[in-house]
């Protein structure tokens, strides 16, 4: 399992917060996912082999947000 932080932009409150964590955890492989709106993240636990950094970025756009990148 690994688990990364994303940078997410465009979410102006706890209902865009939900959109985007219900977007991420609705992908196969992902463990755990959790939005911070006030720090515009996204912290995600997953299965490497089964989930892909494209598909969290598809999964955000597609609920009308853009990740920005990954956290260091």
């Amino acid at each position: 399992m690994k688990t990364i932080t994303l940078s997410i932009s465009g979410m102006g409150c706890s209902g865009c917060a939900n959109t985007v964590e219900s977007a991420l955890q609705s992908l196969a492989g992902v463990e755990l996912a959790t939005v911070q709106l006030d720090q515009e993240t996204a912290e995600v636990s997953f299965d490497e082999s089964l989930v892909k950094l494209s598909d969290f970025e598809k999964a955000i756009d597609d609920s009308g947000y853009k990740m920005e990148g990954v956290k260091a």
